[in-house]
Parts: C-alpha cells; sequence; structure tokens
C-alpha cells in the first residue's frame, strides 16, 4: 500500500546498474515549479573555505565546511539552492515536496532545495548525502520564510551515485532511507515502508507520543509512510498518487533502462494508452501527468528536466553524462554536459523578466506557443527535437567511447549542442508566430496566456492573442 500526501509538484525516478543496458545508474528529474519563476542551469566550483565562515542559504546563514565539492545544478532564481543536481564526485539528488501529516515550524529555516544543494557540495558518495542530509535536517530542521502564506513543506529525496540509489524520505526532523536494488522513484508522497534501510534517531517514539501509530508498536513493524501521511487529503494533495502510480507501470518490468527510456518517461502523457487520449491537453488535462503544464488540475509547469547517466569505472571527466532540457521535456530537447567543470554561460542566466537571450525563457515562450494549439504545433516540435537529440545521443556515445583525454572536446560539444538546440527553438517560435490564427487558439488557454506573458514581459501578438 502507497500513503499519498503530497502537493502538485516534480517526479523522481532512478535505476540502478542491475536494471540498465550498460551498468551504469540512470536518473531522471521533472521538476514542477510555479509558472514564471526562472529556473536556470549552474555550475558552481569547488572552493576551499576559512574556519568559522559561514553561507548564505535561502533564508539562514549556517556553519560552512572546510571544503565544498563542484557541482552543477538546476536552480530557481529566487532560491539558495537546487531542484536537481550533480557533483563532480558524480553524486546526483532530486526532491520532492511533500506535505506530510504535520508541516515544518513556520520559522526562518533551510528549504529542501537549499538541503539538496548543500549535500551536494559536502558528499562523495551517495551514502554520505544520506548521512549529511539527515545531519541538517536534525540540526537545522526545515522551515523558510515565516512571513509568507505558503505553508511550509517537507522534503523527500532520491539519491545516486555509480553504485548505489536511495530513497529519503522526511517529515519535520525525522527521517527514513531505503537502499533501491534495481529501481527507485518518488512523487510528492510518502512511500517508504517497514522495509527501510535507516531510521533517524527518535522518529519512532515521535510517531507514538503523537499517537500516530499504536505504542505497541516496536521498530522493525513501523512503517513511515502510514505513520507521516495525511488522514483525509485533498484531490490536490493526492496528486502524487496518481503520478506515483503512472511511475509504477514505467519503471516496473521495463529493464534493460537506457538514458532515451529514462527521457521518454519524463515526456509521458499517458501515450500509448486509451487513456491518454482522452485526458491529456495542456489546457484541461484531467489527471495528473509525469510531464507538467500549467492547465487543468495543476497549476505547476514542468520548469526543468535531467537525466544523468553516472558510470563506474570511468575517466573523471566522463564521470557522469548529465542531459538536461529546459520547459517541459515534450517540448524540449535533452543537451549532454560532462564533469569538466564548466557550463556555458548563457545557461545561467534567467530571472524573473523574460529575454530572449536566455535560453530558459527562450524554450518557455515556445512550450505557451505550443500549448495555444497542442495538437497542431507540438507533432512539428517534436519532429525536429527528437530528430536533434537522437544525434546528440548518438554522437554522446561515439565520443564517450572514442575520447582522446581532451576536456576540451567534451565542451566544445556540449556548447554546440546548447546552441543548436537553442537557435532550433527561436526558429520554432518563429515559424509558429508566422502561421498562428485566431481559429489556432485554445479558447482555455488565451486568460492564461496574456496575464502571465504581461507578468514576465515576454511578448506576444497581440493581433491573433486577443
Amino acid at each position: 500500500m502507497l500513503y499519498s500526501a503530497g502537493t502538485r509538484s516534480c517526479t523522481t525516478m532512478a535505476a540502478t546498474g542491475a536494471a540498465t543496458k550498460d551498468g551504469s545508474v540512470i536518473f531522471g528529474k521533472n521538476s514542477d515549479r510555479p509558472i514564471n519563476e526562472a529556473q536556470p542551469l549552474c555550475f558552481f566550483e569547488a572552493r576551499d573555505h576559512e574556519k568559522g565562515e559561514e553561507v548564505q542559504c535561502s533564508f539562514i546563514r549556517i556553519p560552512q565546511v572546510p571544503h565544498t565539492y563542484a557541482c552543477i545544478g538546476s536552480k530557481p532564481h529566487v532560491f539558495f539552492g537546487f531542484e536537481h543536481g550533480i557533483n563532480e564526485h558524480g553524486v546526483m539528488i532530486g526532491n520532492e515536496q511533500v506535505s506530510g501529516r504535520e508541516a515544518p515550524e513556520r520559522r526562518w529555516g533551510l528549504i529542501g532545495m537549499d538541503i539538496l544543494r548543500l549535500a551536494l557540495e559536502r558528499s562523495d558518495s551517495a551514502k554520505k548525502a544520506v548521512e549529511i542530509i539527515g545531519q541538517l535536517l536534525e540540526t537545522f530542521g526545515t522551515g523558510g520564510d515565516p512571513e509568507t502564506r505558503i505553508r511550509p513543506f517537507n522534503s523527500n529525496y532520491v539519491i545516486a551515485d555509480r553504485e548505489e540509489v536511495y530513497l529519503f524520505e522526511s517529515h519535520q526532523r525525522s527521517w527514513a532511507a531505503k537502499k533501491v536494488e534495481k529501481t527507485g522513484y518518488l512523487s510528492n508522497c510518502y512511500s517508504i515502508q517497514s522495509d527501510y534501510t535507516w531510521i533517524s534517531e527518535g522518529a519512532l517514539r515521535e510517531a507514538k507520543e503523537k499517537g500516530w501509530i499504536s505504542p505497541q508498536t516496536e521498530e522493525k513493524d513501523f512503517n513511515p509512510a502510514k505513520a507521516w501521511t495525511i488522514d483525509d487529503c485533498l484531490f490536490g494533495e493526492s496528486e502524487g498518487f496518481v503520478r506515483y502510480a503512472r511511475l509504477d507501470r514505467l519503471m516496473n518490468g521495463r529493464e534493460p533502462f537506457t538514458p532515451k527510456m529514462m527521457m521518454d518517461n519524463l515526456r509521458d502523457h499517458y501515450e500509448g494508452e486509451a487513456l491518454g487520449q482522452t485526458i491529456f491537453s495542456p489546457a484541461a488535462a484531467k489527471i495528473p501527468c509525469i510531464c507538467s503544464h500549467p492547465g487543468g488540475v495543476s497549476g505547476c509547469v514542468t520548469a526543468a528536466s535531467c537525466v544523468a547517466v553516472i558510470r563506474k569505472d570511468a575517466p573523471e571527466e566522463l564521470r557522469f553524462t548529465y542531459w538536461s532540457s529546459m520547459a517541459p521535456p515534450c517540448c524540449s530537447v535533452f543537451r549532454p554536459f560532462y564533469n569538466v567543470k564548466w557550463l556555458p554561460e548563457d545557461l545561467q542566466h534567467a530571472d524573473a523578466l523574460y529575454r530572449e537571450q536566455d535560453p530558459w525563457w527562450t524554450f518557455i515562450e515556445l512550450e505557451r506557443y505550443i500549448a495555444l494549439n497542442y495538437e497542431k504545433f507540438e507533432p512539428k516540435v517534436k519532429e525536429t527535437f527528437s530528430s536533434m537529440e537522437n544525434r546528440f545521443l548518438e554522437e554522446a556515445e561515439y565520443i564517450e567511447g572514442n575520447w582522446n583525454g581532451d576536456p576540451q572536446e567534451l565542451k566544445n560539444f556540449s556548447a554546440r549542442a546548447a546552441s543548436e538546440s537553442f537557435q532550433a527553438a527561436r526558429a520554432l517560435i518563429a515559424e509558429i508566430k508566422g502561421t498562428l490564427k485566431t481559429s489556432d487558439l485554445d479558447r482555455m488557454l488565451i486568460s492564461y496566456f496574456t496575464q502571465v506573458s504581461d507578468g514576465c514581459g515576454m511578448p506576444y501578438d497581440r493581433a491573433v492573442i486577443k
């Protein structure tokens, strides 16, 4: 049984070497965030720090460690932390918002994204990341901005390296972690039951004291998911359960996994099933999809996605291939990046206001024009990006198998793929705008399109969209 208690955002999945074609660990994540919250891809270099130094997180300062590792992460522009990211040791983490039976205290504190980035900067293995996230939770708890009206939330995590994958679920300062044998996945709901690998000290005692479980419950029988789940979930809070059930179908019994399969999972709108023909449109999805659009039951959009391939026994520079996509992945393309401690500069810039030269805003703009008539425009975009992505995958396989040891070759490939995909997105926007007619408009999206576009300064064709 699965116990649902989530909010309307995010899906994370991973396959261990036992479930992949080449023995690598493959990780996938969709980051679903509020509309117009830019999420550029950022790189932070390794650094040594002075004794007594502090790090400024989103809302509080905490003691810094002597050394932080280099990392790449998808970063909402308003926060310190990452929605997902990977460090120089090939430790990959993605997080999930989850409501839980009790919300964290309304106080200044760390948020889940802060904890994720801190763990990446301080961990050289997935197991170490589990320990550090647990320590941060127990020491600082979670919180945020007490002046906001937004309810504080708990966070769950999928944590991976080249050898292991863990699920990590938390409720206030309590937590449980489970080692994954083949496939693991999360989507805004509690799932770890009495099969956990580790559990925080005091989790069982707290559950007994608050009456969430029987006083006679022994540790071997303790079910964190049942104890931490809201008893009276609203539909909106149970969306994570719906996506979790879909992940169960996508991730079980389909081995061996490849990077392309994981990319396809992140694009899922129930394709190939009769259900998918009736439930999905960006304007009026009747049930939550893995690939999220800001219409129907969801007020969020998939702002960024990633697929990470983490390898054993590879040169440091090829320790991972980090495939990054911006905007809902069905309207975008995955581009490869490597462990060369570098990213193209333009990918790292985006904030609250639209700029045509920012790749993140360009892909979001493309998604909004596609949404005006998804059935008409999406096939052309899919054809363009699918061909490009397949070519990137083939080229990556060749370069990774025949690499001459020159990091510049990897940088050049990444820069070219990023530039080519950006130019293709701009061309597709121009093509759609050039053929757009009033009859193309999805009337359910007109108000949304104009309001959110005006809110961020995104231009649109007022002669057609009115």
